[in-house]
């Protein structure tokens, strides 16, 4: 089958590319996938001339015994040839000259994404923007190809994102795409599903129909990798959880999604972050196809976890997160929590329950209208009210939190908790609550004889107090404040 006629200027000379690979040799060969092995090489710019100046390719070389052939090459070629974007692989050319099928990339030097899962070097702010990189990228797939087509990529995994010199995502492997109209739900009917056991979405499996949510579902199951420094598939594991998918599931359903999340990534994330991740994370991995989120929605909210990390890394301001001071206590512990004022609302009432620790925290504003709203309970879920001390901070109507101050260290169960706090006003100072404020009967508990705790204090300008955040579940975990921006 011959190549068409558009598609000539693409061509490369074999013999270019033989000599650029060193003949294919083992010490250019860099990996292997379902198309063949690759190999890394130095092509001149332009092919006519080998005194042009080089630059650094990837040369992917098709095995048929691998099980793609004729029709996956001339996809991979037409889909890079026709669509381009940032966050898609650059196709310099190909070679089919004879027995062999070649394709050449643009080399992107931190190679791909999979390889890079369980490295402690990759920040969670680097993996959020490599995640939203390749969401734009599923995203223009799905939605921006053309005004009435989508292109549906079918073999999504962490292996078939690509990273460049500057960490940007770019999505390869297009072999298994298949092109529909937009106007169509389902895209068409097969027999057997494509892709690559772990990723496919189980709906496309049992059924044979292929939609967008099909790809929704396979990178879903990336970004549970991302986090949780795991492949989709996890050796050492119960057969039901061997997939990572069911194994997300299982740590969700019982509340400890924390404990399998890579340990260097909680301590850098801001709660927030990896709520809003997880939450569109899961909704990808929904078995009903039809509450999954778009490709569009999915960016939109990896972009919102990203800001929320950068705003609490930086304290830059932001208009829709404002600002925040420093998260005290766990970064693990407990779930994030936000108590945000609203713009006609001002805080004036805080009740604490607190004996070794700050147990729970309610608080109760009042509107333009003086009507009184009172927050749920953040903490308390053990409801011990027995050993706790409870104590009611009323706020004067022109009196706000102008600065806070209290300890966090780690109990005798080796948890970090909120120990005690103190609450300044522009009137007064209340407090502290908490461990030193503690009740004799307390003193021989041997988790309030183990616990080292760590001071930590802050104070703002009066008029810029805008709420909590944290994270709380039996006690308060962790606490921090929420400012208003400075214009």
């Amino acid at each position: 089958m011959s190549l068409v006629q558009e598609l000539d200027h693409l061509k490369i000379p074999l013999e270019h590319i033989k000599l650029a690979t060193n003949n294919f040799s083992n010490d250019n060969f860099i990996g292997q996938g379902g198309f063949g092995r690759v190999y890394k090489g130095q092509l001149p710019l332009s092919t006519t001339s080998f005194d042009n100046p080089a630059t650094t390719v990837a040369v992917k070389r098709l095995d048929v015994k691998g099980g793609q052939g004729q029709h996956e090459f001339l996809m991979e070629i037409v889909m890079l040839a026709s669509y381009k974007h940032d966050n898609l692989v650059s196709l310099l050319g190909f070679s089919d000259d004879g027995h062999e099928k070649l394709l050449v990339y643009k080399h992107e030097v931190n190679g791909s994404l999979d390889i890079h899962l369980s490295s402690t070097n990759l920040t969670w702010e680097q993996r959020l923007k490599i995640c939203v990189g390749a969401a734009k990228g599923f995203e223009y797939l799905h939605n921006g190809v053309s005004a009435g087509h989508k292109v549906l990529h079918r073999d999504i995994k962490s292996s078939n994102i690509l990273l460049d010199a500057n960490w940007v995502a770019k999505i390869s492997d297009f072999g298994l795409c298949t092109i529909g109209p937009t106007n169509q739900q389902f895209t068409f009917l097969v027999t057997n599903a494509c892709g690559t056991f772990g990723y496919v979405d189980p709906q496309y499996v049992s059924t044979g129909v292929l939609t967008k949510e099909s790809d929704v579902y396979s990178f879903g199951v990336v970004l549970f990798e991302v986090i949780c420094g795991r492949y989709a598939m996890i050796k050492n594991c119960e057969e039901e959880r061997r997939l990572l998918s069911r194994f997300v599931k299982f740590h969700k359903q019982k509340g400890t999604l924390d404990t399998i999340i890579m340990p260097h990534l909680l301590e850098q994330m801001e709660p927030y972050s990896l709520q809003v991740f997880s939450n569109i994370a899961f909704q990808c991995l929904n078995e009903d196809r039809k509450q999954r989120p778009t490709m569009g929605l999915i960016v939109k909210d990896l972009e919102t976890a990203l800001k929320y990390q950068l705003v609490t890394q930086t304290t830059v301001s932001e208009p829709e997160f404002g600002r925040r001071t420093k998260l005290w206590g766990s970064m693990t512990g407990g779930s994030p929590f936000l108590f945000k004022l609203e713009s006609d609302e001002k805080l004036r009432k805080i009740t604490i329950y607190h004996d070794m620790w700050i147990n729970s925290l309610i608080f109760t504003t009042q509107d333009s209208n003086g009507l009184l709203h009172t927050s749920q309970e953040f903490g308390g879920l053990h409801n011990r009210r027995q050993w706790e001390e409870m104590f009611v901070m009323d706020l004067d109507a022109d009196e706000e939190i102008t600065g806070i101050s209290g300890t966090y260290g780690r109990n005798g169960s080796d948890v970090e908790l909120i120990m005690s706090l103190s609450f300044v006003t522009n009137k007064e100072t209340y407090g502290p609550f908490g461990k030193s404020n503690t009740k004799s009967t307390y003193a021989n508990f041997s988790e309030l004889r183990r616990t080292t705790n760590t001071h930590f204090s802050e104070s703002w300008d009066s008029g810029l107090f805008d709420g909590f955040y944290g994270r709380c579940g039996w006690f308060v975990d962790a606490l921090g404040c929420c400012l208003k921006t400075i214009n």
